[in-house]
């Protein structure tokens, strides 16, 4: 790409918009080169100043199209790449983003892997990396729709350009994430949050929003729920109906079904066994399976696709005094689900065929349903509630630890800031404020979205607090490198 012809372009036609002093510009392709004037709510008298910068960094974005219009591989650099000084201004008006620089927003909006509409979790599953806990805190559909309103709305002014991008890149430019959640502790059968006149809004609600206004997919992931529970029931029928749909099953990156042997009902089960309790034992693994079996009879719609997951994990062989919680407990586990499943369609075919009609449904399911159960992933993680997992049951096992990479990612924020080279993705939580993240460690900032609550979210797991990211760590002077070294 002839990027210093293209530089020098942009410069020049920057120059004649704003008198300063010559600075290297890189800059991305736009699918638009509109320059309809932008109308906002209010006086824009009330901050003249926030105006003139706005308008200034309006055509600075219309020349650069101009620009690359013309260039066939402008399409190769990234919004990383773009100087966000000269586009200072061009976020003036949108609400949720008040009070924060481009370069805040570009850092942050970087590899957003998390939206967070909901904090807590029921469950309490053994091994949960998050160490997930009750809680009622969520944020209001009033605030989930500023924050994606205000994406659309710089997204439309910057030329629809890719500003989430998967921009950090591993390995032969293998994308790492190309999703935005909608949790990080929580169930997606929980996600259901209202907005100020009661109205419930489920995970279909969510996830259209984030697609129809961002183009972000997401994912849906549940560990399953009680079949008693009719409320719960009655979405998992809806959310299988809706997404067996492959125009919206198209919107998500994957549904999975997390299956494994930390379930809460069983680990208590496992206990009771330990202290001769065996009836209480096979009473609540009753328990545990016939959930799993209930989530996979539920979703019978989606099994077929190629989205569907079933996340099976547990400990490996080489793990010590985890005999209940290892690939042969696993296996029997897994005989139980398959058996309840078997029954469950049964029970269909000689009741109202819901799901099969015949022998052959049956055996086709079973068939699919043993496919995806048949690999156990045993590369557990060693952050949040699994040390005192482990601890309690004397289990010694390898493990995966970030401690060690973790210092080495900070100290590389610090150094570059926004041009930082290792893995980094993004969490905006409920209460709007922004954390780094390198899968199990967070890392706080000081940027915080404008929304309307912003009463305190439960503490993350693994915060690094002593790794704090600065504003002025992002918002440093921008320096002329070259494209080689930014990615």
């Amino acid at each position: 790409m002839r990027i210093e012809r293209i530089n020098q372009n942009y410069y020049k036609s920057f120059q004649r918009q704003k008198k300063c002093a010559p600075e290297q510009v890189t800059a991305v392709k736009f699918v638009s080169n509109s320059t309809t004037p932008i109308h906002f709510t209010g006086n824009p008298l009330n901050n003249l100043k926030g105006y003139l910068k706005f308008l200034v960094a309006q055509r600075y974005i219309n020349s650069v199209n101009i620009q690359l219009a013309k260039d066939p591989g402008a399409e190769k650099l990234l919004f990383r790449h773009l100087r966000m000084e000269p586009l200072e201004g061009i976020q003036y008006g949108i609400e949720v983003f008040k009070g924060l620089s481009m370069k805040d927003i570009q850092y942050m909006s970087e590899n957003l892997h998390v939206i967070a509409v909901k904090r807590g979790c029921k469950n309490m599953c053994g091994y949960c990396y998050a160490d997930a806990k009750p809680s009622k805190r969520e944020i209001s559909w009033e605030d989930f729709k500023l924050i994606t309103d205000g994406y659309k709305k710089l997204k439309k002014r910057l030329g629809n350009l890719p500003i989430f991008g998967e921009n950090m890149l591993c390995g032969d430019d293998t994308l790492i994430y190309r999703s935005t959640e909608l949790f990080y502790d929580s169930d997606c059968m929980d996600l259901a949050i209202k907005d100020k006149k009661g109205n419930i809004h489920d995970f279909v609600d969510l996830s259209e929003e984030l697609y129809n206004s961002l183009n972000r997919k997401t994912v849906f992931d549940t560990s399953g729920w009680n079949p008693n529970n009719k409320v719960l029931q009655q979405r998992a029928e809806k959310y299988a109906e809706y997404f067996s749909r492959p125009e919206n099953m198209e919107k998500l990156n994957a549904f999975n079904l997390s299956f494994n042997c930390f379930n809460a009902s069983y680990i208590a089960g496992v206990k009771a066994l330990k202290t001769g309790d065996k009836e209480k034992y096979l009473r609540l693994k009753d328990r545990f399976t016939d959930r799993i079996a209930n989530a996979l009879f539920t979703f019978s719609p989606l099994l077929k696709s190629e989205k569907f997951n079933v996340m099976v994990r547990s400990f490996g062989i080489t793990a010590q005094n985890a005999e209940y919680f290892d690939i042969a407990a696993m296996f029997g586990l897994i005989k139980d689900v398959s058996k309840k499943l078997e029954k469950l369609y049964n029970n269909d075919l000689i009741g109202i065929g819901k799901y099969v009609n015949s022998k052959q449904d049956i055996k086709n399911y079973i068939e699919i349903v043993n496919k995806k159960i048949s690999t156990i992933d045993t590369a557990l993680n060693s952050s949040g509630r699994m040390k005192q997992f482990m601890k309690s049951f004397q289990i010694k096992a390898p493990m995966q630890n970030h401690d060690e990479t973790t210092p080495i990612l900070a100290k590389d924020l610090e150094t570059l800031g926004r041009y930082h080279r290792y893995l980094g993705m993004k969490l905006i939580d409920v209460d709007g404020k922004v954390y780094h993240m390198d899968y199990a460690r967070f890392f706080p900032t000081e940027i915080q979205l404008n929304l309307k609550n912003k009463s305190s979210a439960p503490k993350l797991a693994n915060l690094r607090e002593d790794f704090p990211v600065s504003k002025d760590i992002i918002n440093r002077a921008e320096i002329p490198v070259k494209l080689d070294n930014l990615i």
